[in-house]
């Protein structure tokens, strides 16, 4: 009879599918063993499948979540990237793996609903080449027909591990064992402290003209490294930099490393200075604090000091830093991924809330072709603060739209507009 027959034609077909189906939750469940929770595991293994879409200029990925028609409305802004680190050139750890890959990150960050984003430095030489990337960036977006991209933005600094080659001289000296030698680090003088702040407030000045430059920063303390640069040299190193803050009139992008009572305290003594050169904010500094990863109660000191907090990837490894997290106010938090590093792994208490992935190669068998599908494994970029965003709203227990439109106003109550000015 004909229902024998189609029985017998389906049989193959049905074997087929029972396969298939196997074989995705067989390469799910290997994935998953890593994660300390199950619910990551289902979460993962019956998401729906990468989709392809066709980027602005390249086909580039765009991510893979449960609600894709909800998330391509978001618009994100990444507060805080490392274009100018040696992995978007290919370079791993002084080894050469792939070509320089940057502008496909781009065209994905923008393909995944990431309009704008701040880029930091941390050393002059690297604030003028941040500058130069920009300004290169913006001259081929003029002179194309494309509107569609990502807008890049930059801050000039210094950053706290990096205080001792722009601010000291090196004076090596025996440590007592013959075989070793300790550097003693001795500060430059005032003179060439002050030729150094003039070339980076003339750098600012130049960056300003066109809307380029945001923020003073990346600057601060890091007392969990102190073998860069010491205390004292560090100390120095911040309080010439929030001198050039005030003179330039720009927000902070701090930041802070096992260091937080001294940053609030050093800060405490330029409030007001700042504040007014700011506009008088009611008290208020306007600035983030970067990557943030310590207690609830130095966020709380440094919130009084009106200040925002930068969340990533190193803010939501643990259990206590989810719980840290949950207690921020919304109106204080800021969304970045402090790319390429800081990648929400299996392993970290976050991982649970994602909803958005992305498919990875490891960077040797990484190239440019595989880049329009793929990313790099445990290398951030920009597209990942959708990631970050979906941590903070399953630890709040809210949408992620509403994480989402919160950072994007707190980074304009710092930063301003980020608008390009026409020159």
């Amino acid at each position: 009879c004909v229902s024998q027959v189609v029985a017998m034609l389906l049989r193959p077909l049905s074997g087929i599918l029972t396969y298939i189906i196997m074989h995705r939750l067989t390469t799910q469940l290997l994935f998953a063993s890593s994660s300390s929770s199950a619910a990551s595991f289902f979460a993962y293994a019956f998401a729906p499948t990468l989709s392809i879409s066709s980027g602005r200029r390249l086909s580039i990925m765009s991510s893979s979540t449960t609600t894709s028609a909800d998330k391509s409305k978001l618009q994100y802004i990444d507060a805080g990237a490392n274009l100018l680190d040696s992995m978007y050139q290919g370079v791993y750890h002084g080894k050469e793996r792939h070509e320089p890959d940057l502008d496909i990150i781009l065209a994905r960050a923008y393909e995944n609903g990431v309009d704008r984003i701040i880029s930091m430095a941390g050393t002059p030489k690297e604030c003028e080449e941040t500058l130069q990337l920009i300004e290169r960036l913006d001259k081929e977006h003029n002179s194309g027909d494309n509107n569609e991209r990502v807008k890049v933005f930059g801050t000039v600094g210094v950053h706290p591990t990096r205080c001792a080659e722009v601010f000291a001289e090196s004076c090596p000296s025996s440590s007592g064992d013959e075989d070793e030698e300790t550097t003693n680090w001795i500060p430059k003088t005032e003179a060439e402290q002050t030729l150094i702040i003039s070339q980076m407030i003339k750098l600012i000045n130049q960056g300003k003209t066109s809307g380029n430059v945001v923020a003073v920063g990346e600057f601060g303390l890091d007392y969990a490294r102190l073998h860069f640069c010491p205390k004292d040299i560090q100390q120095l190193g911040f309080r010439k930099q929030l001198e050039m803050a005030i003179e330039t009139k720009l927000p902070l992008y701090l930041h802070n490393r096992d260091s937080g009572d001294d940053l609030y305290d050093i800060l405490l003594e330029y409030r007001d200075a700042l504040v007014a050169s700011q506009g008088g904010d009611e008290g208020n500094i306007r600035g983030i604090v970067h990557s943030f990863d310590e207690s609830i109660e130095v966020a709380t000191k440094l919130m009084s000091l009106g200040l925002h907090i930068g969340i990533n990837g190193c803010s939501l490894k643990t259990p206590d830093n989810l719980k840290i997290v949950e207690q921020i106010p919304l109106d204080k938090l800021i969304l970045e991924t402090d790319c390429p590093w800081c990648d929400i792994r299996p392993s970290h208490a976050g991982f649970e809330h994602l909803q958005t992935t992305f498919p990875t190669k490891k960077e040797k068998q990484y190239n440019r072709e595989l880049a329009k599908d793929f990313c790099v494994k445990n290398r951030t970029e920009p597209c990942h603060v959708a990631q970050v965003a979906e941590v903070i709203a399953g630890v709040k227990g809210l949408d992620v739209a509403d994480v989402v439109a919160a950072s994007n106003r707190n980074v304009h109550r710092v930063f301003g507009d980020l608008e390009k000015i026409e020159v």
